[in-house]
């Protein structure tokens, strides 16, 4: 089960079901925000569209009712009729048949419950509307708020409207109050009095009730047209300054639309967060698309992998078949005509690769062997070189030789740390005792030519280098540094510790280097000396010091050319 999750047929079911279900998602929530935006604005653009539309309808309403009041106010008839003081019978009549043709080309004459021009002492002329009148209709209209406000208001104003009850019933209505202009200029004992249904408005909201929630209220935010019953309370809706309400977690957007009479007012009051509130339609919608979607996904992936997996299962079949020492072609895994057929093809190719030099190995080690075997027969024993050196240096001390003796000593002691190997590291101290034995050597073929000082510290001879890092330094210094000059000079040996780093010294007063060789120094070995010990230059000792210990470390070299030659070994230090 472990090794089928790693394969790579499920990781590209996995990925590619991955990538489909975070593509939908993502899309899906980005499209339905989006799409809700759009929708809201749109929604609140035709709420307010549609209030704009209702506030132009009922002020057309409002402007047919007040013209109406001033239209019958301003005829002559109908004041010298409700003139008082004065035989006003012949002017009845004719003031009647007047009221009766404006408000039968009023638009919304269906609506007015009562037509009436009266005074204050009682005369009333009532036009047919849908209700009668009344002999007390006068009196209830003088007791009416609506009539001290007449009484009381701009002389420049046309006329007074409320909401007042109805003169013959409780229901609330609209009531107009005009003063008929009198001729001597004396304050309104005349008016005319209009009384209309609210149902007038309330008809015109209905359709738009469900739909935009769009309804009347009067001054004192009483509602006067039928309200969505699902809506809070009007009164417990406070919008702030940008018509926002919040009530109990729900967000509402409220509008308001004066009218032009009695502070009359419109507002539209619409759900904003409802479509947010629907969410679980969403989630399903989302569900459906997701889960289509990774189904989609999966056969697609099933048959992608398919495709993909075959190749590999050969190939791994194929790779195996090579770890059980099975090199035969095989042409199944170049059978697909894509990268993969271009690996099968590979693999064939280093088969075939690996088949030959297999056989090209068994040969070189057939040839090897009798190499081999050749030189066992022919190869001298090193310790009888010892001794017959051992042999040479007991005959110099019994002949009297000590020079002899102490050159021979020091060419054994060189040979077997030679045979050794020289990738040891070994304690400074030990390097010190090499180098001193190749010194003596050296001193007894350049008699009198150079001096070796050492300024090695001894607290520093403990630490480790590697074996032969000095000898190579200072057979250069000889050769290249001193021998050149036909003259006697010093080679001087010192060592310091910089921070957790050993640094070593080896500088001669000799020849120096040229620029254009200095530079190539350590980079170029130079061809091997015949009369050196072992053949390794200045460059090689870099070399194996950067490999070992890393490119920070190794050699830096100084020179002057005819004054001298200073080269810096930095090692780590190691104890």
């Amino acid at each position: 089960m472990f090794k089928r999750i790693h394969s790579i047929k499920f990781r590209l079911i996995a990925s590619t079901l991955l990538c489909v279900a975070t593509v939908t998602l993502v899309s899906n929530f980005y499209l339905f925000n989006y799409l809700n935006k759009i929708i809201d604005e749109k929604s609140l653009r035709i709420q307010r569209m549609y209030l704009s539309t209702m506030q132009t309808q009922m002020n057309d309403y409002i402007n047919s009712l007040t013209s109406l009041a001033v239209l019958c106010a301003s005829d002559r008839a109908i004041e010298q009729a409700t003139r008082p003081g004065q035989d006003i019978t012949s002017f009845t009549l004719k003031a009647q048949e007047q009221l009766n043709s404006y408000l039968t080309v009023c638009p919304v004459a269906s609506y007015v419950n009562k037509l009436i021009a009266f005074n204050e002492e009682g005369l009333m002329i009532h036009a047919r509307s849908l209700q009668n009148g009344y002999t007390t209709d006068v009196s209830t209209i003088l007791s009416l708020p609506l009539y001290q406000q007449a009484k009381e208001m701009d002389p420049r104003s046309p006329y007074v409207a409320a909401i007042s009850p109805s003169l013959q019933g409780n229901r609330d209505t609209l009531a107009i109050l005009c003063p008929i202009p009198s001729q001597n200029g004396q304050s309104a004992t005349c008016f005319i009095y209009i009384e209309t249904q609210l149902e007038l408005f309330s008809n015109l909201l209905t359709p738009y009730l469900g739909a935009y929630n769009i309804f009347l209220t009067d001054p004192d935010g009483n509602v006067l047209s039928p309200y969505r019953s699902s809506l809070p309370e009007f009164s417990e809706l406070v919008p702030d300054s940008s018509g926002m309400a919040r009530y109990q977690g729900r967000l509402y957007q409220i509008d308001d639309a004066p009218l032009d009479l009695a502070g009359l007012e419109l507002h539209s009051c619409y759900r904003v967060d409802l479509l947010e509130e629907n969410g679980v339609h969403l989630l399903y919608t989302l569900f459906v698309v997701l889960l289509t979607s990774l189904l989609l996904g999966v056969l697609l992936a099933v048959i992608v992998s398919a495709y993909i997996a075959r190749p590999i299962r050969r190939l791994n079949d194929r790779i195996r078949r090579i770890t059980k020492n099975d090199f035969s072609f095989d042409p199944a895994i170049e059978s697909s005509q894509d990268e993969l057929g271009e690996i099968g093809h590979t693999v064939n190719e280093m088969t075939m690769s690996i088949k030959h030099l297999l056989r090209e190995t068994e040969e070189m080690y057939i040839r090897r062997k009798n190499i081999e075997i050749e030189l066992l027969q022919s190869q001298v024993n090193p310790h009888f070189l010892y001794n017959t050196l051992d042999t040479i240096r007991w005959m110099a001390v019994i002949q009297q030789c000590p020079g002899i003796a102490s050159t021979v000593n020091s060419l054994v002691n060189l040979l077997k740390n030679l045979a050794k190997g020289t990738q040891d590291k070994i304690p400074l101290g030990e390097e010190l005792d090499l180098l001193n034995d190749y010194i003596a050597i050296q001193n007894v073929r350049y008699v009198e030519t150079f001096t070796f000082v050492n300024q090695i510290p001894a607290e520093l001879l403990g630490l480790r280098i590697i074996k032969l890092t000095l000898q190579p330094l200072v057979e250069n210094a000889i050769f290249h540094g001193i021998e050149p000059t036909g003259e006697c000079g010093t080679i001087t040996l010192s060592g310091r510790l910089e921070g957790e780093d050993l640094v070593l010294t080896v500088e001669d007063d000799g020849a120096g280097i040229p620029p254009d060789k200095l530079a190539a120094l350590l980079t170029t070995p130079r061809r091997k000396n015949r009369s050196s010990l072992n053949g390794m230059g200045v460059a090689n000792v870099h070399k194996r010091l950067q490999l070992t210990y890393g490119k920070s470390y190794g050699l830096t070299v100084e020179s002057e050319l005819g004054k001298y030659t200073r080269v810096h070994i930095r090692l780590p230090k190691e104890e």
